[in-house]
């Protein structure tokens, strides 16, 4: 990839991941609460994609992208969880979350 290239794709990276993931939540109903059938179901699926687009992807980038994201999953659910205003323990949201 030319620096350009590279620096074009840098850019545009972010934005295009959140407004795939918008449009994967609008889809799957996530945008509120769910049972926790809909939840495992959707979490599932969520496997399932990534399994998918990590086989696909060739080596390097397939081990850096499975290393990376076993070193990093617990973490950024545990953040998810915090941004969400969800209690470690707790099984639902707080009353008047989002």
């Amino acid at each position: 990839m030319t620096s350009e290239a590279e620096t074009r794709y840098l850019k545009e990276f972010g934005p295009r991941v959140a407004a795939l993931v918008d449009r994967l939540q609008e889809a799957a109903g996530v945008r509120e609460l769910r049972t926790r059938a809909d939840l495992d179901i959707l979490a599932a699926a969520a496997m399932e994609l990534l399994t998918s687009a990590l086989a696909n992807m060739p080596e390097p980038m397939r081990g850096q992208r499975v290393k990376g994201l076993s070193e990093t999953l617990a973490a950024d659910v545990a953040k998810k969880r915090e941004q969400l205003g969800l209690d470690v323990l707790q099984q639902t949201p707080p009353k008047g979350a989002p």
